[in-house]
């Protein structure tokens, strides 16, 4: 290029193709220059550049003096730089590219930073964040005069510096520096004390150091900090930490390494390394490289422990449950070596087979006989009769303290003839089945093994494939371990098939797995003990026909859980019988009950479902399956919305599908509840439909969801979905379908997506007009409205909303005239005559409280606060903003809620009540904290300016 190099992360500089300086001495034109480039490429309306030049009061004639001014700035710049200065409708851009100026490349750097630090690429985020700070020459536009710019720009460009700086600090602690960064941390917490991230990382880093009574000394100082400074205690993420470095939580731990850069284990923990003459010791070896489960070993030592302080010698039977590949045999022979040594009677071991697939479990009178021969027992001193057999067995086990592992049982019966009968031995029991007859009748104690923490996983991994290649693609290793669904069977397959192919990238291996179709066959090595497949076999064979036929069709779900009701419609079945399936699963442990009710399992489980249904069930059945289970998502999502907005227009379902079962919900707390327990499931519910031909669903099951995920804050999900729904509608060819979609994909604006949100909006309107559709049309002008309210062009807004009411007053549309209404009156507030907007608002409070539209209803008491806020009644204000805030509670509405606290606080502020204004701002801001919204910035911003100004007063 042209050599050009604008910056302003610091002073304003200016250099030519040469490199040498170019000055700019005139002030205003200096605010012209820095205003252009902070908005680069982009359009800036010729008023915003006079509110910015002028400092927020322009002069009479300002824009022909703008004129001279882009006149003075071209002549000031050079032939070659002044070119890129360019006159475009509404105002004047400047044209650059990103290595012409400092802060594209710093925003370009800080997103790299953010999309590497979300995929876990730490040493990709470490270089991203230092190359944004490296740019950062000090505080932006400190040489420009203009309060007006520097409020506008710098405090988000502060944030993104600060969002860096936590980047570059995370990557270094996932890197394994925290010594280095300890005092680096210590200095941050200390300049941004209200900044919880930065007390967060030096909390990790001292834990991560070993240094766990100063880590909870920073989080004491840091609590400290927050409670004086904002009133709020520490956030979720500081306390789980807190409670982690007090739990001395293992994940914290940073072992010291042997010369190979492997954790070293103490010679302890290895168990004793003879055996004996006449001492059993029958435990299979210890698997190599056994990695993590500290919480499940931590948890068998703590069971064993409790039973030692108990009377002496009494019988501990701890069974470990567990899906197929989850690792029980292996943490179970493990533990037991670990304990061994306690056990001077020996060790005696079996495997039950209990789901082996050729069905030849190993029967009670089996493994006792090979117990008596371990013992030291002939074969032909056997009594005759398994009665006579098991007696002799506890006679030989009395007084004898021995450690018996009892592995893959298939139920309680296969195990209770083989337990001891006097105290003094440990039996560990291990089973695809819950065996909770073992709990209510022998006092077992029942470990339930999910597949392995992330940190873990990743732990197995570079324990199989050395810490040398793992750490040099961590982001690979973080994917596998994700799509091995973290099960320590199909981690140890998949690391067999990079070990076997040292040449193959990690990434090209994560490749292979990325296909669901094509992933358990990536996991199959050839061998039944150690294919996930064969292994997920067994214990599907086990299955009852109806039982078998729920797991199938489980996998034409798309996850990651199932409701009870869900499932039977799924089925197709009486809720009693998918209730008893459902049961079944869970025993065998081909389903978790994550909550009751909610059923559960991990993605490879559900692969292996899906490849079954495709095998067992026709295409006929498998679509209306799919049917089924989206007509109950479809119905009870529509009854749900209607509980929460009454009034909604309406549109038109199908009858369900028979063998479909609806929730029967009463009341909006039902609505609320039901929506959050599913607000996983219904994105995906779209786009199952999408997928497979049900495009009526996909965007009727778009339209149902809105006011939730709005309600939420989740709207880049939302503005996704309605794409979705948009495409499944045009493929109807349903006009009424695709102006639906069309108004609803506006919630893009969200985002501040105006010019999209608008062509939405604009096509919808289009449609309903084609379609003779008046309050489609009028609903329409009402999000226009909307969305020229968010751009500051309130005239605008007006005239959309003027039209709008026309056409709900021509219709007869009364919940549409009273929320036109009060939009009428919110638009006069902002133009500056609030009298007439409280006319409006009342209006449309009248009317709302007649229908009972509550939504509408606080929207108006809102808006009211608003006019009483601007016309000095602070007490009418703050009254008009409780009754508001009372009802998106009760609505679940939590944006709008944080909007309305936030002008609470407003009010409170400008009638000198600090305490309750900061209270109000404090309040508001957890709320955008969590629906993580840049506005939080702004009470951030209230937050300080008024701590500030009370240290001055």
């Amino acid at each position: 290029m042209s050599g050009l190099r604008f910056a302003l992360l610091g002073t304003l500089v200016l250099a030519d193709g040469a490199g040498d300086p170019v000055a700019v001495s005139g002030a205003r034109q200096r605010v012209l220059l820095a205003s252009l480039l902070l908005s680069a490429n982009v359009p800036v309306s010729s008023d915003a550049l006079a509110e910015v030049i002028w400092d927020g009061s322009p002069p009479p004639g300002a824009a022909v003096t703008l004129r001279s001014h882009v006149k003075r700035l071209r002549g000031a710049l050079g032939p070659r730089a002044g070119a890129r200065l360019m006159a475009r409708d509404p105002g004047y851009l400047i044209s650059v590219q990103e290595p012409e100026l400092d802060l594209l490349g710093f925003e370009a750097a800080c997103a790299g930073a953010g999309a590497a630090r979300r995929a876990a690429r730490w040493p990709e985020v470490s270089a991203a964040a230092a190359r944004a700070l490296d740019l950062w020459r000090g505080a932006p536009l400190l040489d420009v005069p203009s309060q007006v710019l520097r409020d506008q720009f710098v405090p988000r460009l502060e944030q993104l510096r600060l969002q860096a700086v936590e980047d570059r600090a995370e990557a270094g602690l996932r890197l394994g520096g925290q010594d280095r960064l300890i005092p680096e941390l210590r200095e941050l917490a200390a300049r941004h004390p209200v900044r919880e991230r930065f007390h967060a990382q030096l909390m990790e880093a001292l834990a991560r150091a070993g240094r766990q009574a100063e880590a909870l000394d920073a989080y004491r100082q840091a609590r400290r900090v927050l409670v004086d400074e904002l009133g709020i205690e520490p956030g979720p993420q500081l306390r789980l930490l807190h409670q982690q470095i007090l739990d001395g939580d293992p994940a914290l731990a940073a072992p010291p390494a042997g010369h190979d850069g492997r954790p070293q284990v103490p010679a302890a923990l290895t168990g004793p390394a003879s055996s004996p003459a006449g001492v059993p010791r029958q435990l299979p070896g210890a698997a190599a490289g056994f990695t993590g489960r500290l919480a499940e070993l931590a948890r068998l030592s703590e069971i064993l422990g409790q039973a030692g302080s108990q009377a002496p010698g009494t019988v501990v039977i701890s069974a470990i449950g567990g899906t197929a590949g989850v690792g029980k045999t292996a943490l179970a022979v493990h533990w037991a070596h670990r304990v061994a040594h306690r056990f001077p009677g020996g060790q005696l071991y079996v495997n039950l087979g209990g789901f082996d697939p050729s069905g030849s479990t190993v029967s009670p009178g089996e493994a006792i006989r090979g117990f008596l021969a371990a013992l030291g027992v002939p074969p032909d001193r056997f009594p005759s009769g398994l009665a006579a057999q098991a007696g002799l067995y506890r006679s030989l086990l009395a007084g004898r303290q021995m450690l018996i592992l009892l592995d893959n049982a298939r139920d309680e019966q296969q195990v209770r003839p083989l337990l001891p009968g006097s105290p003094g031995s440990l039996v560990l029991v291990t089973s695809r089945s819950q065996l909770a007859g073992l709990a209510a009748a022998e006092n077992a104690s029942l470990l339930s093994l999910d597949v392995l923490p992330p940190a873990e996983a990743r732990q197995m991994l570079a324990a199989r494939l050395g810490r040398q290649r793992t750490a040099a693609e961590p982001g690979a290793v973080t994917e596998i371990t994700d799509l091995c669904a973290r099960l320590p069977l199909a981690l140890a397959v998949a690391a067999a098939r990079a070990a076997a192919r040292p040449q193959l990238p990690l990434p090209g291996l994560a490749a292979e797995l990325r296909d669901a179709q094509r992933r358990l066959d990536a996991l199959d090595t050839g061998d039944p003990a150690v294919s996930v497949r064969a292994v997920f076999s067994w214990s599907y064979q086990q299955l009852d026909p109806a039982a078998a036929r729920m797991f199938r069709l489980l996998g034409l779900h798309p996850g990651p859980d199932i409701s009870t009701l869900a499932a039977t419609s799924l089925a197709g079945v009486a809720p009693a019988q998918a209730g008893q399936a459902l049961g079944q699963l869970t025993r065998a442990h081909l389903l978790t009950e994550q909550s009751p009710g909610r059923y559960g399992c991990h993605d490879l489980l559900r692969a292996y479902a899906a490849e079954q249904a495709c095998g067992a069930e026709d295409e006929q059945g498998r679509h209306a399956a799919t049917g089924r289970v989206l007509d109950y998502y479809l119905h009870t999502a529509f009854q749900s919305e209607l509980l929460l907005r009454p009034h909604r227009d309406r549109i038109s379902l199908g009858t369900p599908l028979a063998g479909v079962t609806t929730e029967q919900l009463t009341g909006t707390s039902e609505a609320l509840a039901w929506f959050d327990a599913e607000q996983q499931i219904l994105p995906a519910a779209v786009g199952l439909a999408a997928r497979t031909g049900h495009d009526k669903h996909a965007w009727q099951l778009a339209w149902a969801m809105f006011t939730n995920l709005d309600r939420r804050g989740r709207w880049h999900e939302l503005a996704a979905i309605q794409r979705t729904a948009l495409a499944a509608a045009s493929r109807l060819g349903d006009v009424a379908g695709q102006a639906v979609t069309h108004r609803l994909a506006a919630v893009c604006h969200m985002l501040a997506d105006y010019q999209q949100a608008e062509a939405h909006l604009m096509a919808a309107l289009a449609l309903y007009r084609q379609a003779g559709d008046r309050i489609g049309e009028a609903r329409t002008h009402q999000a226009l409205n909307v969305i020229c309210e968010q751009q500051d062009r309130v005239g605008e807004a007006l005239r959309h909303n003027e039209q709008a009411l026309i056409l709900f007053q021509t219709a007869g549309h009364q919940t549409g005239q009273a929320q036109v209404l009060n939009a009428v009156g919110w638009n006069h507030i902002r133009l500056g005559h609030p009298e007439r907007g409280q006319m409006y608002c009342h209006q449309a409070l009248a009317l709302c409280q007649q229908l009972g539209e509550r939504l509408g209803e606080a929207d108006s008491w809102h808006s009211l606060g608003h006019a009483h806020h601007h016309l000095g009644q602070h007490d009418e204000a703050a009254a008009s903003y409780d009754r508001a805030l009372g009802i998106f509670r009760e609505l679940g509405q939590r944006y709008r809620e944080a909007e309305a606290l936030d002008h609470l606080g407003d009010t409170r502020h400008a009638s000198g009540d600090r305490p309750g204004a900061r209270h109000a701002w404090q309040q508001a801001l957890r709320i955008l904290e969590d629906l993580q919204r840049p506005d939080a910035d702004l009470l951030r911003a209230k937050l300080g300016s008024d701590h500030d100004t009370n240290l001055v007063s």
